[in-house]
């Protein structure tokens, strides 16, 4: 089996290693190599074979004229947003027919996408900026920047819309507007680390179904609102759905229909073998300290061959030797010599070390003290809005909540959330009065350990006295429970169940 699967992988590699070549060779002959473009066509030359020359592009005379009034306007001062609407307004088709948004037109400077940054308007096709690898515990596609020296320039001249000028008008104010972008952030890391909160990139509009995210202090509105984006499915009109919520309050109604999930039968068990397998995993995947040692010889014997190349060149060169460059190497050679002693002397592990050390870490993260960490974290995040608590939580929430829709109310009701996810499946096979309980002894551990933080319950006695009190108001509410009625939604095909907050 695990000759296949290392089978199986090395498939894979080559036949994505001669595509990305076959894709290469193809932008070094002047072909494009990607999707159409926005304002061109397919070329229709022809072979010997009357076959169709596959990645040649024509110009669209129509969209090249649309391309070319978007750089002017851009450099003229109006905004991608402006633009976009402008054009909506004027029932001017966007990319593949769609309406226009600003972030279509706006794309990104330094990935090189977007209208205004696509380089093929200047008749030079740019290859291999990002690679694509999917990333196997989410199944998506993560794109990183590949370094300047890896990128594949051709220049093809019959594909120019936009002329130098115009491109460097365009070029100049982006240059300016990110400056001034820059001025106005308090830390530069701002613009390109935002802060991951505990349902960043969970929350979903139910109107649009477009993405709820931070667009003041603290308060999730609806992206597609703010923008004033036309939605197709909505026959080219506006997101109406202008309800908006703070952080806090949505992760607090959030995390206040978590415990209910805790009851089901192996939720702790299932978190705690999930703790396990990411702790081995990360034991299995540390180096040993021999792997390490010779990493950090190989490093040294490069570095030593790099200063000896330079003190060989300047020789040859009739340049003077350098006493820095020899101090350097002599520095070099110490450290490589205690290396490699260390690396004789090192060991690697006893297999037996491992078990015992994956044996302690199930004996740590157990059910039981899996729940009570849980619980802790719980407490802190709910009722002292401790970042750092939500943080931590953010695994287990994100296991058990996979979308938050956020619909609007009448007046200043608060927003309808609807929740998605194995959390509603668990809710869905509770019965009513099994939520209830279930809900109110959760609100009374919460209260209990807030009592016993602030120190008002300090002895045995008052917390015995208090769990008598617990035990004689949840008999008080069995009576309302039963004339309750809840309901659980449950999703269509595929999708999991959900249930309103």
């Amino acid at each position: 089996m695990a000759l296949r699967a290392a089978l199986s992988h090395e498939l894979v590699e080559q036949i994505r290693y001669r595509t990305r070549e076959g894709m290469k060779m193809a932008v070094k002959k002047g072909k494009a190599s990607t999707c159409l473009a926005y304002g061109y066509k397919l070329s229709q030359q022809r072979d010997a074979n009357g076959d169709r020359i596959r990645g040649l592009r024509d110009v669209d005379p129509v969209k090249a004229e649309i391309v070319r009034r978007i750089y002017q306007l851009y450099a003229d001062g109006m905004s991608p947003r402006d633009i976009a609407h402008l054009l909506n307004n004027e029932g001017v088709p966007g990319p593949r027919g769609r309406k226009w948004r600003d972030t279509a037109i706006r794309g990104h400077v330094r990935r090189g996408s977007g209208i205004l940054n696509n380089e093929s308007y200047i008749g030079r096709i740019v290859w291999n900026r990002r690679q694509y690898r999917k990333n196997p515990e989410t199944e998506r596609r993560t794109a990183r920047a590949n370094d300047a020296t890896e990128w594949v320039f051709k220049e093809v001249p019959e594909m120019r819309i936009v002329s130098e000028e115009l491109w460097q008008r365009v070029k100049d104010r982006q240059s300016q507007v990110g400056e001034l972008f820059d001025f106005g952030q308090s830390n530069r890391l701002n613009a390109t680390h935002r802060p991951e909160y505990l349902l960043s990139g969970m929350l979903e509009c139910a109107e649009c179904g477009g993405p709820y995210a931070i667009s003041g202090k603290d308060r999730y509105s609806c992206t597609n609102r703010k923008k004033r984006l036309p939605i197709d499915d909505l026959g080219g009109a506006c997101c109406g759905n202008s309800k908006t919520i703070t952080r806090h309050e949505l992760e607090e109604r959030v995390l206040n229909c978590i415990p209910a999930a805790f009851y089901s039968l192996d939720i702790f068990d299932r978190i705690s073998q999930k703790m396990v397998a990411h702790e081995v995993s990360k034991l299995e995947s540390a180096p040993s300290r021999k792997n390490q040692l010779t990493a950090e010889l190989a490093t040294i014997k490069s570095q030593q061959a790099s200063l000896m190349q330079q003190i060989q060149d300047r020789h040859a060169e009739g340049r003077p030797r350098l006493a820095i460059l020899d101090d350097h190497l002599d520095e070099l050679e110490v450290n490589r010599e205690r290396l490699v002693m260390e690396l004789s002397a090192a060991e690697e592990p006893a297999a037996e070390d491992f078990q015992e050390k994956i044996a302690r870490l199930k004996a740590q993260f157990n059910a039981a003290n899996t729940e009570i960490a849980i619980r802790k974290l719980l407490f802190l995040a709910r009722n002292n809005a401790d970042d750092q608590a939500k943080r931590r939580l953010m695994p287990i929430v994100r296991d058990l909540v996979q979308t938050v829709v956020i619909g609007k109310t009448p007046g200043h009701q608060p927003a309808s959330l609807q929740v998605h996810g194995d959390i509603a499946n668990i809710m869905a096979s509770m019965d009513v009065i099994d939520i209830m309980q279930q809900q109110f002894v959760a609100a009374a551990q919460n209260d209990l350990m807030a009592r016993i933080a602030s120190g008002e319950i300090d002895t045995e006695h008052k917390k015995k006295k208090l769990l008598e009190a617990y035990a004689e108001e949840l008999l008080r509410k069995y009576p309302e429970w039963e004339n309750l009625q809840i309901s659980v939604v449950a999703g269509a095909g595929f999708e999991p169940a959900a249930f309103r907050l």
